[in-house]
């Protein structure tokens, strides 16, 4: 029980944008002689899951606290320990290993990968919390190991990425989940449960707004990086480029090369709501008419403002029906319809960060609270029954799914409610808002196929996906590569 399988992604078919379209497991995975497969070591209930936690500075930092103070909870509390702690500024490493003495400790995440594969360390699941444009590899390298993965919002950083992780997540079978962390919270789930139960009436379109701006990232000639951080690894599958001056830990947000912009950074936070109320991830068929507008196009840094609308179809929806409206805000911009709204009620629904439209009336909401209008309406709703788990943390949830994963309890007990099937939809609508922007004209989406269409469909087939650093990509032989 000292070696990982390697499960070998083969058969890679490149069609609409390189989205993989086939992704099967090799029928020569080494097993033990009870013929278990060696990507999963059995845990007990009372033996503690050994979590590797890569990017450990910042909100990294933060996102491994949640999890080990979520499993501490009374009185279920869950056995994990910190088996391995990576990070490309040795300075954050340092300080991320403070109390972990017997952490093994990594700058280079493929290291880590090798070390698990070769039987060195054993690991029983991983959490990512890297910048967006290492998201994909370092998830990747996780599932093509046989590891359950956790992963930092958004999914990945390009729109094929998020479609090749959900085929390796499909193919690896683990347990999987999106760092959205609100979308454990109870105020989520019962939103989620007044729309699915009719309190407003049929959806017509939803509002999403968040007033910070990731924006206006430049380029700084001539600057050192800080002597704890590796420049190089930091980069990752991306074209090395010069150091831009305090790009890390966190702004790196404001570049296209290594992030999205607000919309990148918090759309998979806000406009998660609804999509997970009107059920978007399950619906076959679904379609997108995308526009963009927002401040003058730069080729480096993401905008200081930016609107966008999707005009969803789907296979089961009446073809009479008009599309249902998805709309995003950011960077002091908000819905016409809530500045509507607050004027004619003399409130200031801006405190909100999500307004539903129904046939009855309308529903704002934020993390922590929601408000039906008109007034008489919502003395008429009922709270309906709760349909949906409340579990003790997103970070929990997961962690509860691997253990029952590694105790082979039944399927149920150990799936999430964003796992990658999920969280990839979610990834690719909010990264084709960006793809549209960008394109500067609109553009049609399927989300089965990955198609793209429309008048910006040119630049926007390019804008899906990005040039990988050599060696770096997400073909078979480049992950077969790092982790030898």
């Amino acid at each position: 029980m000292n070696r990982r399988r390697f499960i070998q992604f083969a058969g890679f078919s490149l069609v609409a944008g390189s989205f993989v379209t086939s992704c099967r497991t090799s029928t020569q995975a080494r097993t033990r002689s009870d013929g278990v497969p060696i990507a999963k070591y059995r845990r007990e209930r009372d033996q503690s899951l050994r979590l590797a936690f890569i990017g450990v500075g910042g909100r990294g930092l933060e996102s491994m606290n949640e999890l080990l103070g979520q499993c501490a909870v009374a009185p279920d509390p869950q056995f994990v320990s910190v088996a391995a702690l990576c990070d490309v500024d040795l300075g954050m490493l340092d300080a991320a290993a403070l109390g972990l003495p017997n952490a093994r400790r990594y700058r280079d995440f493929r290291q880590l990968f090798r070390e698990m594969q070769a039987g060195s360390i054993e690991v029983d699941a991983v959490m990512i919390s890297t910048p967006d444009h290492t998201h994909a590899i370092a998830t990747a390298l996780a599932l093509a190991c046989g590891v359950p993965v956790y992963c930092e919002k958004p999914l990945t950083h390009t729109v094929s990425e998020a479609r090749t992780i959900a085929a390796m997540a499909r193919a690896a079978g683990v347990p999987t989940q999106m760092g959205t962390q609100i979308h454990a919270g109870s105020n989520y789930r019962t939103v989620v449960e007044l729309i699915r139960s009719g309190a407003i009436g049929e959806v017509s379109f939803a509002d999403c707004w968040d007033g910070r701006s990731w924006c206006c990232g430049a380029e700084t000639p001539g600057a050192l990086p800080p002597e704890t951080l590796d420049w190089d690894l930091w980069q990752g599958p991306t074209p090395l480029g010069a150091y831009i001056k305090d790009v890390a830990p966190a702004n790196w947000r404001r570049y296209w090369k290594y992030g999205n912009g607000t919309l990148g950074d918090m759309a998979c936070h806000i406009l998660d709501l609804p999509f997970w109320a009107l059920d978007l991830a399950g619906h076959t068929g679904l379609r997108a008419e995308i526009r963009a507008d927002g401040s003058p196009l730069d080729a480096v840094g993401c905008p200081a403002a930016l609107e966008v609308s999707w005009a969803l179809t789907w296979n089961s929806r009446p073809a009479a029906n008009d599309p249902l409206i998805l709309r995003w805000f950011d960077g002091g911009r908000i819905s016409p319809t809530v500045q509507e709204l607050s004027a004619k009620d003399k409130q200031d629904y801006g405190r909100f960060n999500t307004l539903f439209q129904g046939s009855k009336g309308f529903l704002f909401a934020n993390y922590g609270e929601y408000l039906i209008i008109p007034r008489a309406l919502a003395s008429e709703v009922t709270v309906p029954p709760p349909t949906l788990s409340r579990p003790a943390g997103h970070q929990r949830e997961w962690v509860d799914s691997v253990r029952a994963w590694t105790m082979d309890l039944p399927k149920g007990s150990s799936q999430t409610s964003s796992d990658f099937q999920y969280a990839s939809r979610l990834t690719e609508l909010v990264l084709t808002g960006t793809v549209a922007y960008r394109a500067q004209a609109p553009i049609t989406y399927d989300f089965d196929t990955g198609a793209v269409g429309g008048a910006g469909a040119a630049k926007a087939s390019d804008l899906l996906m990005r040039a990988s650093r050599a060696g770096w990509s997400l073909s078979q032989g480049d992950l077969t590569a790092m982790t030898r």
